[in-house]
């Protein structure tokens, strides 16, 4: 759908491109063709305005969840009701194992425990400096390049939030075992709706379809380089202070166990892929939002000057940097990293007036449930001021969710945060963005969301 910017009477009114959703509900084997193509097109226009959609066929039934109070049952008040799907683990088996992503019960439990202090907020502030680093080194590249160059700035987000998530778990990896991951996880991910599409359809794994080898050789080498990385690291002893020390050197509280090397890379890996990947995309629409609307581009860079005084940014700047997080929310409310969350009924039970059967899966769409007619003013407008804190304060808790919600909230929230804020305002301080006035990038699911055609922006050193 393209966007239009209109002028106010203040500032100019953006409206950034969006998915654009089916007509009504599809038959089947219409809805698997734009699953695969973009499974944001197989949602159907109801989803945007009704509380609770179902979706009915010989071989699937799913229901779309959109009503806080609904998402609220699913996710909290009902939460053992309604474990995850065990699609997921399905999907992710050959990458992510049975690390804290794809397990349940006390096994997801025992991983929570053990990595839950390693992402408290004192601990992820001291990171700060190595993320204002990545930008800094980012800025640099740029600056390489000839003055207003259009640079592929997905591409970078990627590179740099990779570089920070390296150098806070990774420290002693390989280069080439690090470029193995981001390589072989951005192959794996660009497949994944054939996977996601044959599990919603109940098809049997050992069944290929057009992905499947290329799937299959990404997850051997993910899995590989990350074996590689934690054996070295046993073999020499390094006390590095980085996640990988903390978490070999980690025991659960309750049995004093540690977690073995297959567990140990099944987390690894969901950090490592889960943490630059969903990074990398909230930043790459955050700044085109920003090239798109100037005026909020420069109150950033005010912001930041002001809050720094000119200094890197570091862990004392993030809290302050208020205005500058309240874009970045926007974005991700536009564009959330992650747009949609899944859970199964495998009892039959009612949702909402609705009875659900056994085995009937339950899909909170977030990219919906964030651009919903009835929860959100003028859903597809641009206004980063929905998140000053009076106004945030009066949403639901399941309104808007980037990082999920209940106990199964992402656990790297907080350094997602910090790490997109410290990285935003480093480099929105050091180049301005311009949009080429052309490029309407549609929005598509692969697990994240990715702008179609990439993400060209012109990038001006300042």
């Amino acid at each position: 759908m393209e966007s239009a910017l209109e002028l106010g009477t203040d500032a100019p009114v953006l409206y950034p491109p969006t998915a654009v959703p089916a007509p009504d509900l599809l038959p089947l084997h219409r809805f698997v063709i734009n699953f695969v193509r973009n499974p944001l097109s197989s949602l159907p226009r109801q989803v945007y305005e009704e509380p609770l959609v179902v979706f009915e066929s010989r071989r699937s039934t799913i229901v779309w969840v959109t009503s806080p109070p609904l998402t609220e049952e699913v996710l909290l008040s009902r939460k053992d009701e309604f474990p995850k799907s065990p699609m997921e683990k399905r999907i992710f088996a050959a990458t992510l194992g049975n690390g804290i992503l794809t397990s349940g019960g006390q096994h997801w439990r025992w991983q929570r425990r053990v990595l839950a202090p390693l992402f408290r907020h004192g601990e992820i502030l001291r990171y700060v400096q190595t993320m204002t680093a990545a930008a800094e080194e980012q800025l640099a590249r740029w600056r390489a390049d000839p003055p207003a160059s259009v640079q592929l700035i997905d591409r970078a987000m990627t590179d740099a939030t990779f570089n920070v998530i390296a150098r806070t778990m990774l420290a002693g990896g390989e280069a080439e075992e690090a470029d193995a991951v981001r390589a072989a996880g951005g192959d794996f991910l660009a497949r994944i709706s054939w996977e996601i599409a044959y599990a919603l359809l109940h098809l049997p794994m050992w069944l290929p379809h057009p992905g499947t080898r290329q799937m299959r050789k990404a997850a051997r080498r993910l899995r590989q380089a990350v074996h590689a990385i934690v054996e070295r690291r046993r073999r020499s002893a390094q006390l590095a202070d980085d996640l990988l020390g903390r978490l070999l050197a980690a025991r659960d509280p309750e049995t004093g166990e540690p977690m073995g090397d297959e567990n140990l890379v099944d987390n690894l890996l969901t950090l490592l892929e889960a943490g630059h990947e969903t990074t990398a995309k909230a930043l790459t629409w955050c700044l085109y939002l920003l090239a798109r609307a100037p005026e909020w581009q420069q109150r950033v860079r005010e912001e930041v000057i002001a809050v720094t005084g000119g200094a890197p940014v570091d862990g004392s700047h993030i809290d302050k940097l208020a205005l500058t997080q309240r874009v970045l929310k926007e974005a991700m409310r536009l564009y959330p990293p992650a747009p949609v969350l899944s859970r199964l009924s495998p009892k039959a039970t009612t949702l909402g007036g609705h009875e659900l059967k056994a085995g009937t899966n339950i899909v909170m769409p977030i990219f919906a449930i964030h651009r919903h007619r009835r929860l959100w003013e003028d859903p597809d407008r641009f206004d980063p001021d929905r998140f000053l804190p009076d106004r945030e304060a009066r949403y639901w808790r399941t309104q808007f969710m980037p990082f999920g919600a209940g106990p199964r909230i992402c656990i790297g929230m907080s350094f997602a945060m910090a790490e997109a804020t410290a990285i935003l305002a480093t480099l929105v301080r050091g180049a301005r963005f311009e949009w080429d006035g052309k490029h309407l990038p549609e929005p598509v699911s692969r697990v994240t969301l990715r702008p179609k055609g990439g993400m060209p922006l012109k990038v001006s050193l300042l």
